[in-house]
């Protein structure tokens, strides 16, 4: 998972797994042999490729969570940009308090997007095991942690606060629901779309970092990345400012 860029340089710091017999997980800065290869790249993606000699080689990004040969993408809304701010929102939580992206500021914040119906354990249900697991791993930290429903009309504050106790949410950690229109606007701001299929919620999955200043620092596409990634990501950010 990339960590941080430097556009022109050719280096990228890059939180990977335990490479079996040779390192384990860590963030540490690789060069491409090609430095154009890590031009396109911005914190939270994910990649793949060859290390030889020192120097990385087949760059490769990971692919999204859907096939466009398989879904229709036109109407998607576009990726917000790293660096830039996000426009500011305010949902209901799990303890039926109001809570606003603003209201954060000086803070690093951590949103994903889940809903308590869903069937995939590879989606939602570990979107949220991983928030929790990097609660306890960031406890005391200046880290918030927002789960954004995408089913409103269902996931009430009653029922997401039983969602929240059986994920073993500590104070930090907010589920927002909100009308259905106020949730469809915040999932277009962070880039997901949703729609409904024999009764289960298809959405895109992402998971953004945003800084104490309220902008974009990272995006993570998918639900598949590593725990290791995710909690190099979040330690250089929070340690390095």
């Amino acid at each position: 998972m990339v960590v941080r860029t430097g556009p022109g340089t050719g280096v990228a710091l890059i939180a990977h797994r335990a490479i079996p017999g040779y390192m384990p997980a860590m963030a540490m800065e690789f060069r491409a042999r090609t430095p154009s290869d890590f031009d396109a790249l911005r914190p939270g993606a994910r990649v793949s490729f060859s290390l030889r000699n020192g120097m990385a080689e087949r760059v490769r990004v990971a692919s999204g969570a859907f096939d466009p040969r398989e879904v229709d993408l036109t109407q998607a809304p576009p990726q917000p940009r790293v660096g830039e701010p996000l426009p500011d929102f305010t949902l209901t939580s799990h303890r039926g308090a109001r809570v606003s992206l603003t209201s954060l500021r000086g803070r690093w914040v951590a949103v994903n997007f889940i809903y308590t119906r869903c069937p995939l354990p590879e989606v939602c249900p570990r979107l949220t095991a991983a928030f929790a697991a990097m609660q306890r791993r960031f406890a005391g930290m200046p880290l918030t942690f927002l789960s954004v429903t995408l089913d409103p009309r269902f996931d009430t504050p009653e029922v997401l606060d039983a969602y929240a106790r059986r994920a073993g949410a500590k104070a930090g950690w907010h589920f927002l629901t909100g009308s259905a229109g106020e949730v469809e606007g915040v999932a277009r701001e962070f880039g997901l779309f949703a729609w409904v299929e024999e009764g289960v919620i298809v959405h895109s999955s992402s998971t953004a970092l945003i800084d104490p200043e309220g902008r974009l620092a990272a995006l993570v596409e998918g639900s598949s990345f590593a725990l290791e990634e995710f909690a190099g990501l979040l330690r250089y950010s929070l340690t390095s400012r």
